[in-house]
């Protein structure tokens, strides 16, 4: 059950993270049920789960519906986002220690081999430990009100995902970006690593302005259209 409701999970959150489920749209257990050839057990732990995330909401009476966005919260998480985890890169090309430099360059190789092999339920895996990456990075800074802030924008639904938008060139970018950040701190570059993390952010954003642009005006869209 634990595998199906997985599997339920990582097909709903692609399809909400790309659009195809729009903001406010009803999510009806019986017809996802049907649709994914599954019980709708599964289906309703899903949901749930995606509702912990943030990215549905319940009403009572109604039931079950996709959260929506504001452009200016998509914005604003963002841009803080940015600001706060390039800060974070420099503060880790001074202080990271060899330990978390190992564990940076352990999770970027981790993910390197999840896209390669790409096994069940993959991207979800990529994003966990891209979370991780990250994670190491904001303690490596050594600043526990920095980590606390970023932490909260981290968590947001608008920012958990873009792996699920990625065209096969993004990813292979974002990549290379966590090689090369890895390499930076190591090196104790200190500039470099800022600029690189506002890079790799930055191009987070702009595949998820760009799906929300096409969405806005009925166009269709691909992930393939973004390399």
């Amino acid at each position: 059950m634990t595998k199906l409701t997985d599997r339920v999970y990582t097909t709903l959150r692609r399809q909400i993270m790309s659009g195809e489920l729009s903001s406010d749209m009803q999510i009806k257990e019986a017809h996802l049920a049907d649709m994914l050839a599954v019980s709708r057990t599964p289906v309703r732990a899903a949901i749930q789960r995606l509702a912990d995330d943030g990215l549905i909401y319940h009403e009572k009476g109604r039931g079950s519906f996709v959260s929506p966005w504001q452009q200016d919260d998509i914005v604003d998480i963002y841009e803080l986002r940015i600001l706060l985890e390039s800060r974070a890169a420099r503060l880790a090309a001074a202080r990271a220690t060899p330990e978390q430099i190992t564990r940076l360059r352990h999770h970027a190789s981790v993910i390197e081999e999840l896209y390669r092999e790409q096994p069940d339920k993959y991207l979800f895996s990529i994003q966990t430990e891209n979370q991780l990456f990250h994670q190491v990075i904001l303690t490596a800074a050594g600043s526990v009100q920095l980590k606390q802030m970023v932490r909260m924008l981290v968590d947001s639904p608008i920012t958990v995902g873009s792996y699920y938008l990625y065209s096969e060139t993004q990813m292979q970018r974002s990549m290379q970006q966590h090689r090369d950040l890895v390499d930076a701190i190591e090196r104790r570059e200190e500039s470099y690593a800022e600029d690189l993390m506002r890079v790799h952010l930055r191009m987070a954003y702009c595949a998820f302005m760009a799906r929300q642009s096409a969405r806005e005006k009925g166009e269709p869209w691909n992930m393939a259209d973004e390399a």
